[in-house]
C-alpha cells in the first residue's frame, strides 16, 4: 500500500499527528510520502522523511504574534488566494502522480483533497475544526470607522470562503477527528459537521505516541532529568507559527525567571532545526528543541503553552494539567482553551495579561487543587485505551483497497 500523507504547514500541530501514523504503515511494509510546507517541512527534513515540498499558504500577524487580518487580506486577498490555491492544486496533481499512492492522507489541506478527488483517488481527511471562523473583530486596538467597515465586509465574505471549504471537506471518504470521545471531545465548538456527513465520521482519539516507559512514576522521570523530585516542575512548550514561537518563547522565559524559587522550570523554544543541547538562562532550562519531549512531559506538574489541538492532546494523554495562553484572536485555540476551562484540566491567561503574578497564581491553583490533576488523570486513562494511530492505520489501508 502507498500513502500520500499531505498535513497543513502552518505550526507543527499537523505534522506531528501524522507522524506517529506514518510511522506505523512503515511497520506494517506500507510506502509513504509526505507533502508539506512551512514548518511542516521544517520538521519534516530535519527527521529525514520522505517529503515534497508543496506550495505554501500562511497569514500574516503582528509583532506580538495576533493575526493581522488587514495585511493578510492585501496579500492574500480573493484573487490571489485563488491563484495561490489553484497553484497548490497543480503541485499536488504533479506530487501524486509522481508517487502514484493508493490513497492521500489530508490533514487540514483542501488542496490535497481536492487534488486526489481529481485524479479519483480515495481520501482520508483529518481535522479537529470542520467549522473554520475567523474573529468578527481584534480584541487589542481600537478600530476606526474604515476598520469596522474592513471586518464587517470580511465577515461577511468569509461566510461564502468558510461553505465553500466545508464542501471540500465532504468530498472525503472518511473524516477522522483526532479527539476524544465526549464528554471529553476538546474540539467540540469547531466540530460543527453537518448530518450529511455523519457516516464518514470517526472519532479515533488522540494520534499521540504512547509513553516509552509508562510504569516509571513521575519522581522517578524527575531524577532522570536531574530535577528534584520534591519541587514543583514546569514546562513550557512553545509551538505553532515561527512568530508566534518566537513571540511566546520570550514572554515565557522573561516569566519563567521571575518564578519563585520554589518552582522548577524548563522551556522549550520548539525550532525544529535548533539545538537539543540545553543552556541555563536564570536559572530556566532552555532547549532549541527536545527530542524527548514526552519525558519532560511527564515528569511535568503542569504543562504551559499555546492552546494548539495538539498540545492539548497530548498533554491530557500524559495525565497533565494545563495553563493555556492562546495566540489572540485565533477563534480555534480560544474555542480549544474554554472547552479544556470547562473541562476543569487548565487555567487560561490571555497573552497580554501574562506575567509573573498570574502565571504563579494560575499554577499553585492547578498544584494545590485535586481536581485538577484527577480530571487529567481520568481522560489520560480513556485516552490511552483508544488505540488511535493503529485504528487510523486501519482505515486507511482499508480505504486504499478501494482503489
Amino acid at each position: 500500500m502507498r500513502a500520500y500523507l499531505a498535513p497543513c504547514g502552518i505550526g507543527l500541530g499537523h505534522i506531528t499527528r501524522l507522524h506517529p501514523i506514518a510511522e506505523e504503515l512503515k511497520k506494517r511494509g506500507d510506502a509513504i510520502v509526505f507533502s508539506t510546507y512551512l514548518d511542516g517541512l521544517e520538521y519534516a527534513r530535519k527527521r529525514n522523511l520522505p517529503t515534497f515540498e508543496a506550495v505554501p499558504l500562511n497569514f500574516k500577524v503582528t509583532t506580538d504574534g495576533t493575526i493581522d487580518f488587514k495585511r493578510t487580506a492585501a496579500t492574500s486577498g480573493f484573487s490571489l488566494g485563488i491563484r495561490t490555491f489553484l497553484k497548490q492544486v497543480t503541485r499536488e496533481i504533479q506530487f501524486i502522480k509522481q508517487f502514484r499512492p493508493d490513497v492521500v492522507v489530508s490533514d487540514s489541506r483542501a488542496s490535497s483533497l481536492v487534488a486526489a478527488r481529481l485524479l479519483r483517488i480515495p481520501v482520508a481527511l483529518i481535522l479537529n475544526q470542520f467549522r473554520v471562523e475567523i474573529i468578527r473583530r481584534p480584541t487589542n486596538r481600537k478600530l476606526t470607522l474604515l476598520d469596522r467597515l474592513f471586518f464587517f465586509i470580511a465577515n461577511i465574505g468569509w461566510l461564502f470562503i468558510r461553505t465553500s471549504i466545508g464542501l471540500v471537506w465532504g468530498k472525503s471518504q472518511v473524516i477522522m477527528i483526532p479527539d476524544l470521545p465526549a464528554p471529553h471531545t476538546i474540539a467540540l465548538g469547531n466540530l460543527a459537521i453537518p448530518q450529511r456527513y455523519n457516516g464518514k465520521v470517526k472519532l479515533i482519539g488522540p494520534t499521540v505516541e504512547q509513553p516509552q516507559n509508562p510504569g516509571n512514576s513521575q519522581r522517578e522521570v524527575k531524577r532522570e532529568l536531574r530535577f528534584d523530585p520534591r519541587r514543583p516542575l514546569i514546562y513550557g512548550a512553545v509551538s505553532g507559527p515561527s512568530v508566534e514561537r518566537k513571540v511566546l518563547a520570550r514572554i515565557l522565559l522573561r516569566t519563567f525567571e521571575e518564578l519563585p524559587p520554589r518552582f522548577q522550570t524548563v522551556l522549550s523554544r520548539g525550532k525544529p532545526d535548533g539545538s537539543h543541547r540545553a543552556r541555563s538562562v536564570k536559572g530556566v532550562r532552555v532547549f532549541e528543541w527536545l527530542e524527548n519531549q514526552d519525558d519532560y512531559i511527564n515528569a511535568c506538574d503542569v504543562l504551559v503553552g499555546r492552546a494548539g489541538h495538539g498540545t492539548i492532546m497530548k498533554s491530557l494523554t500524559y495525565g497533565k494539567p494545563m495553563v493555556l495562553i492562546p495566540i489572540p484572536d485565533h477563534t480555534e485555540q480560544i474555542g480549544n482553551a474554554q472547552r479544556a476551562a470547562q473541562m476543569h484540566v487548565a487555567k487560561v491567561i490571555d497573552q497580554n495579561a501574562l506575567n509573573r503574578k498570574t502565571l504563579a497564581a494560575a499554577v499553585e491553583e492547578i498544584i494545590r487543587s485535586d481536581a485538577f490533576r484527577r480530571n487529567s488523570a481520568e481522560i489520560s486513562r480513556d485516552a490511552r485505551t483508544l488505540n488511535a494511530v493503529p485504528t487510523a492505520c486501519n482505515i486507511i489501508e482499508k480505504l486504499a483497497e478501494k482503489t
